[in-house]
């Protein structure tokens, strides 16, 4: 008998030791993500290829919090300082103010963001490692997370807090298949935490507990904080912050003229999802949880919404992936022939080496590579030198959207021209010209000539430069020189006020 107990704390201690060498390795490769994709996000705003929408707003945010004006900014559709619950939920912002103290600057919450969304990879392996009991399958699983393009995108997109969702949703799923219940709670507070609509995801996620788990009172509770926390934050804490409805709802405007482009769009959208993890397609239920954020991208009229460059899939990811778990696990119960499981595993790894050709920003031989290129070292010293110049957190400042990232380290800030997705959004060229004075609030105005086009072929861009070029309330003070390359500095006037 005990030599039989023996053989199997031996085979356990084995076993254990297996999975701290895939564990190990996956660590290792988390940690080369990580350090990657920082490094692509931070030379991303650097060489000025992030805006004001949403890098610039979330620095913003970020540093008034820090400096005791609580998740601060100006909206520039309202056109005062307010309170960022005025736009949306993401409370989870004041997480990393006291990081500014030390360190005011968007590269804080870019490796911030790359490092919590790159640790959903080790949730996948954990819950993998407990579903399947396959070290490799596990481990592969986790790459296909590092790999997948919604994540390597949403991270290569500025800084949005919905994209922690997606490793919030992954450890609260394991550590409600370990039952261990207050850290499933925790991880569910913290998705909350990070956009007002993903309360609706919390409610059905409950459901799923109620009805297929027969978890009721976790599923109750888990349901009734999501609904609660939807309604309260979508029907009365925005509203009143923001002194009118939320402003996303004219997303869904004339659903039934457009219903035949919602349903090709949404195919096409879902299948791009779907397809490198069809496995997943074997556990619909759990693919179900994720059906309010799925619906609201397919149904809005923002095309931005189901375009593979964003941030607007970090709460479908999670449960794309728990699903393909869960789906394998249940294709390799339904056919019993190795072959065939063996014919599909290997499709399965052509469709993901298929989507990450097509739709992934990185390496440099996929498809649509994104390609950053260093800007000159006269507008890097122009930047650094503006900077210093109006470090004064009270002087307020205007800049086109490519400079935001730079500038929003204080009170109150302008941006010049307006967001390039209000043509999706089903705004009209009217109704942008209305916003061309909004600048003359401000002191100083910071114009990158690149953002602003070639003035002879005209366009918004050049009639918002136009007029502050003839606004007689603002002078040129400084030009570097690089004519239509170059950085623009205006001041305003005061013997004109």
């Amino acid at each position: 008998m005990k030599i039989e107990n023996m053989k199997i704390e031996n085979k356990k201690l084995n076993i254990s030791k297996k999975n701290q060498k895939y564990q190990l390795l996956l660590f290792i490769f988390i940690g080369l993500f990580v350090v990657y994709f920082s490094y692509l996000a931070i030379f991303r705003y650097q060489s000025l290829n992030s805006h004001y929408y949403d890098l610039g707003i979330m620095n913003q945010v970020v540093y008034n919090t820090s400096r005791g004006r609580f998740l601060e900014m100006t909206d520039q559709t309202l056109r005062r300082n307010v309170n960022r619950l005025a736009v949306h939920f993401d409370p989870i912002l004041a997480f990393f103010a006291p990081f500014y103290w030390f360190y005011p600057s968007p590269d804080v919450l870019l490796v911030a963001q790359t490092i919590i969304v790159s640790l959903g990879a080790w949730a996948v392996y954990l819950i993998s490692q407990k579903l399947l009991k396959n070290n490799l399958i596990s481990l592969i699983f986790s790459l296909c997370y590092l790999l997948y393009f919604p994540v390597q995108r949403m991270l290569l997109f500025d800084f949005h807090p919905v994209s922690l969702s997606s490793t919030f949703f992954l450890f609260a799923l394991y550590f409600s298949i370990l039952k261990k219940y207050h850290l499933y709670f925790l991880f569910i507070f913290l998705a909350l935490l990070t956009k007002e609509h993903v309360g609706l995801t919390v409610f059905l996620l409950g459901g799923y507990f109620f009805l297929v788990k027969k978890e009721k009172k976790i599923g109750l509770i888990t349901s009734i904080t999501g609904l609660i926390f939807f309604v309260i934050t979508v029907y009365f804490i925005i509203p009143y912050f923001r002194g009118e409805s939320h402003f996303a709802a004219s997303y869904f405007a004339n659903i039934k003229l457009r219903l035949p482009t919602i349903v090709k769009e949404g195919f096409f959208y879902t299948e791009k999802l779907l397809l490198p993890n069809f496995y997943a397609i074997f556990s619909p239920f759990t693919l179900l949880i994720a059906s309010p954020e799925w619906l609201i991208n397919i149904f809005s009229i923002n095309n931005n919404m189901r375009a593979i460059f964003y941030h607007y899939n970090s709460v479908i990811v999670p449960f794309i992936f728990y699903s393909l778990i869960l789906g394998y696990k249940n294709f390799n119960l339904l056919v019993r022939n190795e072959k065939i499981k063996w014919l599909f595993f290997i499709i399965f790894i052509i469709f993901n080496l298929r989507s990450i050709y097509l739709y992934n920003p990185v390496p440099s031989f996929v498809k649509e590579p994104v390609k950053y290129q260093k800007i000159d070292k006269i507008t890097a010293s122009t930047i650094k030198l503006w900077q210093k110049t109006l470090k004064d957190e009270t002087i307020k400042v205007s800049t086109t959207p490519k400079l935001a990232p730079f500038f929003t380290n204080r009170q109150y800030y302008h941006n010049f021209l307006f967001d390039p997705a209000y043509t999706s959004m089903g705004k009209t060229d009217d109704d942008i010209i209305r916003t061309i004075d909004d600048y003359k609030g401000n002191d100083y105005i910071i114009i990158y000539r690149p953002e602003i086009g070639d003035i002879s072929k005209g366009g918004l861009t050049v009639e918002f430069y136009q007029r502050l070029r003839n606004d007689n309330n603002y002078q040129m003070i400084f030009s570097n020189n690089l004519n239509e390359k170059g950085i623009e500095v205006y001041k305003k006037n005061l013997e004109f006020n």
